[in-house]
């Protein structure tokens, strides 16, 4: 299928594990020791280089601890709860994308499923997330983007204007983009001589065209 294709694909340039080795520590694990040197062993495919961090660094269910100690990780030796968890985030530093989108001819991969999931959405039309508020008949594929929607609903418009005498704003930052362009049309005019200049740029005279929110 398309997942084994992806997995026995080549990969041109050499993948490098950078899992650092250190001695087994008692619970809870304090992060790698400085000076400690990465594994550093090479693979050709990336089915090579993921079998390899799972077998040899992450270990079985004997582990008690899940701890990434990829080299230069940002949580800092910070456990997982689950061993599920690291094997998805050791993916920020392998570059794994083991789920392929099952649409022809689409070609996007994923490192998680719930990702997937999401995108496959864009295919089907699902859109499972409805505006929660009462008359509102609109639906969403993913919930981030119902809540931007709520937006509409309230008088909450969190995007504004920063334009010195300028008390202009939105419920989306599109919105406040396209409005930015009002004030990036023409250059503001030169102080005249002698003046200390102009505290910041403002609008052009005249009125605004009107909002689109």
């Amino acid at each position: 299928g398309a997942f084994l294709r992806y997995m026995r694909q080549p990969i041109k340039q050499e993948l490098i594990c950078k899992w650092i080795d250190r001695e087994p520590p008692p619970p809870p694990p304090p992060p790698p020791p400085g000076g400690r040197k990465p594994c550093s062993k090479t693979f050709s495919t990336m089915q090579e280089l993921v079998s390899h961090v799972t077998v040899e660094h992450v270990g079985g269910p004997e582990q008690s601890s899940h701890v990434c100690y990829w080299e230069e990780c940002p949580r800092e030796g910070k456990p997982f709860k689950a061993k599920y968890k690291l094997i998805n985030h050791i993916r920020v530093h392998t570059g794994e994308k083991p789920f392929p989108c099952p649409f022809p001819g689409c070609g996007k991969v994923f490192a998680r499923s719930e990702n997937l999931k999401i995108h496959k959405r864009t295919h089907t039309g699902e859109k499972p997330f409805k505006c929660e508020f009462d008359g509102c008949e609109r639906k969403f594929a993913n919930s981030s983007d119902r809540k931007k929607h709520s937006h509409v609903h309230t008088s909450d418009k969190p995007y504004y204007c920063k334009i010195r005498g300028c008390d202009k704003s939105y419920t989306h930052p599109s919105s406040l983009r396209k409005h930015m362009k009002i004030h990036c049309k023409s250059p503001p005019p030169s102080p005249p001589p002698g003046s200390q200049g102009y505290a910041a740029a403002g609008p052009p005279d005249g009125p605004l065209p009107p909002e689109a929110d």
